[in-house]
């Protein structure tokens, strides 16, 4: 089993690569639980629902054309975005790119803050859809 050091991600959203712009990233996925206990039963029994994927990420904040202020703000709550991730980075040129994620999203949440005199932060949060 291979041990990954998490420092030459690849990072696309919105048909932009975003790899500069972003210092985290987190992707979760998960299926419902859903009880199908019966009478009869003396314990509980389950079976798997609908299952939900989400991503987070963070970064420091950026402006003009495919940054994270143009397409954080207008991707919000509109169609469905593509966000892929490439834990071990894409050579150029390459016939294969390892692993990688990739899903639908619907951009819920695009959120900025910060203290006086350090880099603005910004952290997105995108919904899996179909």
């Amino acid at each position: 089993m291979a041990t990954l050091a998490f420092i030459n991600a690849r990072i696309f959203y919105a048909g932009f690569e975003w790899t500069s712009q972003m210092n985290r990233v987190e992707l979760g996925f998960s299926a419902e639980s859903l009880d199908n206990t019966v009478f009869g039963q003396t314990t509980r029994t389950r079976t798997s629902g609908l299952k939900d994927a989400r991503a987070t990420a963070a970064g420091f904040w950026t402006a003009g054309v495919g940054s994270v202020d143009d397409v954080g703000f207008n991707a919000m709550a509109g169609e469905d975005q593509v966000v892929m991730l490439f834990p071990d980075a894409v050579a150029e040129g390459a016939t294969s790119t390892g692993v990688g994620f990739m899903f639908k999203v619907l951009h819920a949440r695009y959120s900025l803050g910060g203290t006086v005199g350090e880099l603005l932060p910004f952290t997105l949060e995108l919904q899996g859809r179909g």
